[in-house]
């Protein structure tokens, strides 16, 4: 047991009963090292007894006897290569009925010795501690093997008996005993050594004979009889000759391990010192977002406050002026009525004479009145709120600060792996942090599998040296061996498209098979989808060249060959068809690629059309984007890949001339990565087949005229490129989709090496 390891465990009292099951107490040795101690005195150092009383010692060891699996005192102890002590029943159960058992501490794979775990080494040590223990548990019944009396209280080693006072006396004068070493059992229960030093272990063949011969032939210890027999011709040495130099060769075997445990130690500080500060950074970013949070939200709140005060003040301003003028034309209307009812009360009731009087004086007011100013006056000023457009407002949200992740390696595990493996320190390569840009989990899982300098044949699919670990370690090929075609299942012929439902189940266009088919999870076949032949009937395929799932479990198929999209359900039921062949809206012309928003609108690259078409769900065509109608930067030419982020954003990869695009969900153009060009070099495209958006906004590109992978960060800079032209892993022949699985894998579809890459 290491010193400083803690495990749970019972505890057991001076009669070997269990009394509590807690934290394990430092093991016995320790115990006994505690025993004698130093003190200063009056400028003096003398050495103290600590007292510690035999029972409790003995209890202590009794929780060292303790098997891990059954948490009891070993029964009959067998030794693991690793150097685990379990019980021989706890390891027989264990094994079960396979030729091998598991070490359940280090987890290492053991066979089976003859194939029975009692060919596994015995502990002879561990089991006369214990049976020592026992007998001085007993100690007050136990019976004097020379006499027969009670009260035996001391060993013979050699002899392996118990004897009373009377008896040690007797045995210890005899001519054949004398020189046998006899033991109180308090004794052999503080120091094992009387044990060790004197124990007479016999030969398992010839039972009478003790094992005092070693042979170096075979490695064995063997007795007398062993010599005459089988081992007759053999090289024989006694023990005690040889003891000595296996002694020093063991101890140089524990020095050369001891030394690793100062790195490994200091690898573990390491990281709980980096645990420490990862939380450390975890709180100040959570504080840091809460306080930035609270900044926004106290300025857009102040920015709310200054919109309607504005809005007020417009308000009152021609509100002010409305009622001003009301004011006068109401004042006007009263007076002019007023001259009209008395002009007609006039004219009704009065007299000639009367009217004659007031004539000229009505002539007067009438003029007056008819000349009064009908005009309001004041024009009336709009009130509109112009809101900015939604994606502006996500994108800033999402702009509110970035995560940049960066991974190392922890160095002092680093060198001791690479000095036991090399016999020196190798150097440390870069780190895979994509070079501070925010990484998103699926980003991350996918640099991860890129390859380092260490291994040739793995190391020819990588072209730039984007990160420090392994192509091959996790990497899975799915279809027929050796890169063959085939049409059986979980074979593929020149596939050319890939999606993936809620469960992770996989749905690959199996082009040339002209059908799809259905793999779960684990990469194992589940079912075919369509008819399996070409043809343009109900649930017939021709050429299908991608796949997309909505949140309602529908398939959507490219039928490329058809010039429409083919709808089933993921149990591979025929539900509809969407579009025909032509160039009219909501028509075809070589599609290749769909992608579906959160909200199930289709994306669909209308290739020959030179056109991106969006539907609903149902199959209604909304809109086109980058038509010919759209000025010339914001139009598509032969676009291929199509994919979509979170916030409604397109992204369209076209062959010629080579360009990646950004559309607003609305079909206007936003932009696209500048300074992009045909060719093979970094930051170059060849042939972009597909693309896809990881979780921060970095896009990834397959290209099939380059073979190989392209990542550009959410602002368009390149960044890096894996893969080239080849047959093993982390090599490409004509890719033509790529993908982002739900853990964040990156799935290639390798069309000429007819099979699907999960990286």
């Amino acid at each position: 047991m290491a010193q400083g390891e803690v495990i749970q465990r019972k505890e057991f009292n001076e009669d070997g009963k269990e009394i509590r099951n807690e934290t394990a107490s430092p093991p016995p040795s320790s115990v006994r090292a505690q025993n004698v101690v130093t003190k200063v005195e009056n400028g003096q150092e003398e050495v103290v007894q600590k007292k510690i009383t035999d029972e409790k010692l003995a209890a202590h060891m009794w929780n060292e006897l303790e098997c891990p699996i059954c948490r009891d005192h070993f029964t009959t102890p067998r030794v693991l290569p690793c150097l685990h002590v379990y019980c021989e029943a706890c390891l027989a159960q264990a094994a079960g009925s396979n030729s091998y058992v598991v070490c359940p501490i280090c987890r290492k794979e053991v066979a089976l010795p003859d194939g029975d775990v009692k060919n596994f080494p015995k502990h002879n040590m561990i089991e006369n501690i214990i049976r020592i223990l026992t007998l001085n548990k007993e100690k007050d019944q136990k019976l004097c093997d020379g006499c027969g009396n009670m009260g035996a209280e001391f060993w013979c080693v050699e002899a392996e008996e118990a004897y009373c006072k009377d008896c040690k006396s007797i045995y210890s004068s005899l001519k054949y005993t004398k020189d046998h070493h006899i033991y109180k059992f308090d004794e052999l229960v503080i120091d094992r050594t009387l044990q060790a030093n004197h124990r007479i272990q016999m030969c398992a063949k010839h039972p009478e004979e003790t094992l005092r011969l070693y042979c170096e032939t075979t490695g064995e210890c063997i007795c007398r009889d062993c010599v005459l027999g089988e081992y007759k011709n053999m090289k024989v040495k006694p023990i005690s000759e040889i003891i000595g130099a296996h002694r020093d060769n063991v101890k140089v075997a524990l020095d050369a391990v001891t030394s690793k445990l100062k790195p490994l130690n200091q690898s573990i500080a390491i990281l709980k010192d980096e645990e420490h500060e990862m939380k450390e950074q975890a709180k100040k970013a959570q504080n840091d977002i809460k306080t930035m949070i609270e900044r926004v939200q106290k300025a857009i709140k102040a920015r709310e406050q200054h919109l309607l005060n504005t809005v007020e003040q417009m308000k009152q301003a021609s509100v002010s002026q409305l009622e001003s003028k009301r004011e006068e034309l109401t004042v006007a209307m009263q007076s002019t009525q007023a001259g009209c009812d008395f002009v007609t009360n006039l004219l009704s009731n009065g007299s000639d004479v009367d009217i004659l009087t007031m004539e000229a004086q009505i002539y007067e007011r009438m003029e007056e009145l008819k000349n009064v100013d009908l005009d309001i006056g004041v024009k009336r000023k709009n009130i509109e709120f112009q809101k900015v457009n939604e994606t502006i407002i996500t994108t800033f949200i999402d702009g509110l600060g970035k995560f940049v992740v960066e991974t190392y390696n922890a160095q002092p595990i680093k060198e001791m792996r690479e000095r036991t493996s090399t016999g020196r320190v190798g150097t440390t390569s870069k780190a895979g942090t994509s070079h501070g840009r925010p990484i998103s989990p699926g980003e991350f899982s996918t640099l991860n599998s890129a390859v380092a300098h260490d291994e040739p044949d793995i190391e020819v699919g990588m072209s730039d040296n984007i990160t420090d670990h392994y192509v091959g370690k996790g990497v899975r090929a799915i279809g027929a061996p050796n890169c063959k075609p085939g049409s059986g299942v979980g074979e593929f012929k020149k596939p050319m498209g890939i999606s993936f439902d809620k469960s992770g189940n996989m749905f690959v266009a199996d082009t040339e098979n002209n059908r799809v088919q259905c793999l779960k999870k684990t990469g194992t076949f589940s079912h075919i989808i369509g008819a399996g032949r070409q043809g343009s009937g109900r649930g017939e395929l021709n050429h299908p060249t991608d796949t997309a799932v909505d949140s309602h479990g529908f398939l959507y198929v490219v039928d490329s060959g058809n010039n429409r999209i083919s709808v089933f359900t993921t149990q591979g039921k025929f539900v509809r068809t969407i579009g025909r062949e032509g160039k009219k809206e909501g028509e075809f012309m070589n599609p290749r690629k769909i992608c579906i928003t959160r909200d199930n609108y289709l994306i669909i690259t209308d290739t020959d059309n030179n056109r991106v078409q969006i539907f609903d769900s149902r199959g209604n065509f909304l809109r086109v984007v980058g038509g010919e109608d759209n000025p010339p930067k914001a139009q598509l030419k032969q676009p291929n890949g199509v994919a979509c982020d979170s916030h409604g954003l397109i992204y369209v990869a076209q062959m010629k001339p080579v360009a990646i695009k950004c559309y607003a969900f609305d079909g206007g153009y936003v932009a696209e990565v500048e300074n992009l060009k045909e060719g093979k070099g970094k930051g170059q495209l060849l042939g972009p087949s597909d693309i896809t958006v990881d979780a921060q906004g970095g896009l990834i590109v397959s290209e099939w005229g380059n073979c190989r992978i392209s990542i550009f960060d959410e602002c368009g800079k390149y960044h890096g490129k894996y893969g080239k032209r080849g047959k093993k892993y982390g090599q490409f022949d004509g890719p033509c989709a790529v993908e982002l699985n739900q853990e964040g894998r990156l799935v290639v579809v390798d069309t000429f090496n007819h099979r699907v890459v999960i990286l």
